[in-house]
């Protein structure tokens, strides 16, 4: 069968008298519910049922009863209406506001372990702003494309506003190392055997235990069996409950180390060529200056881990 073209859809003001009079029993009560008349709710869902091939209501003796494919229909567009009324909605109401609106797109683990617990100090320094952020690992994301400041993982490249290369370490909760009699100058020999967190999807934009061993200089041994996770924060969440040694990113766990959280072992590898970059869609604008200041700031705070032995 032919695909219908698109233009032959049923139009919008159709499912909303459809739903609206299935929801309330009757053409007249959905008349007054969309502040028009019972004569142009009747049309609009004969409409419908010409362009779906389908009759959606039974109509005897002045009664309105939905017929089996009629109820079905419902069940499956009235939700998709109460989206769009609401986003409808969201929208207008940030049309109106009289605050500017900022978009922050981040990569998952950034945004959720590092930004998110920050966003009301940045609110403070930013008064008046009103902030969405949104989690995004993939550059070609439409939410990506549009935001006014991004934060991604990446290679080192030119054009951007600033660049924070990668700073990585082994890190276990307290109880895990005193578990295991492990101290943060333990040797990776000891502990190499121990489980190792690891992310279900490889990307190579990331170091991961292979890769770190490398830099480190300790022989990689495959674990075999892998403890894996399939987003940043719910590896981390293992690490600090106790299941093993994940890989911890700078300023990523920063926060967890400085309460105790997490605790980390050497040595701390350094990769110049990889990093977080900030970019903004307008250089100039003086609002999204001072948020990327106030970032710098931030990420630019005393590392939480003391005396660690560094590898580039």
């Amino acid at each position: 069968m032919a695909e219908r073209p698109r233009e032959e859809l049923p139009t919008l003001k159709a499912l909303v008298a459809f739903e609206a009079a299935l929801r309330l029993g009757s053409l007249s009560a959905a008349a007054r519910a969309l502040s028009t008349t019972q004569p142009a709710i009747s049309q609009r869902i004969r409409g419908l049922e010409e362009a779906v091939g389908q009759v959606l209501f039974e109509r005897r003796g002045g009664g309105l009863r939905p017929t089996r494919e009629g109820l079905r229909f419902y069940d499956e567009i009235a939700p998709s209406l109460k989206t769009i009324e609401g986003s409808i909605e969201a929208l207008r109401s940030r049309a109106a506001s009289p605050h500017p609106r900022v978009l922050i797109a981040a990569d998952f683990g950034f945004a959720h372990l590092w930004l998110l617990p920050r966003l009301a100090c940045l609110e403070e320094v930013v008064e008046g702003a009103e902030f969405e952020v949104v989690a995004a690992d993939r550059r070609d994301e439409p939410s990506v494309r549009v935001a006014d400041i991004s934060i991604r993982f990446d290679e080192r490249a030119q054009g951007v506003d600033r660049f924070y290369p990668e700073r990585v370490f082994p890190v276990c909760s307290p109880s895990f190392a005193e578990r295991h009699g492990l101290s943060a100058d333990t040797p990776p020999s000891v502990w190499s055997s121990l489980p190792l967190l690891h992310m279900d999807r490889r990307n190579p934009r990331w170091m991961d235990w292979r890769c770190w061993s490398l830099l480190a200089g300790h022989a990689y041994v495959d674990p075999g069996r892998l403890f894996t996770y399939n987003n940043y924060p719910l590896l981390i969440g293992a690490a600090e409950a106790g299941k093993g040694i994940a890989l911890g990113w700078l300023p990523l766990v920063s926060d967890l180390l400085r309460e105790g959280r997490l605790m980390a072992l050497n040595p701390m590898v350094t990769r110049e060529s990889h990093g977080y970059a900030v970019e903004t869609r307008h250089a100039n604008n003086i609002l999204l200056r001072r948020i990327v200041d106030w970032l710098d700031a931030e990420l630019s705070l005393p590392s939480p881990v003391p005396d660690m032995t560094s590898r580039q």
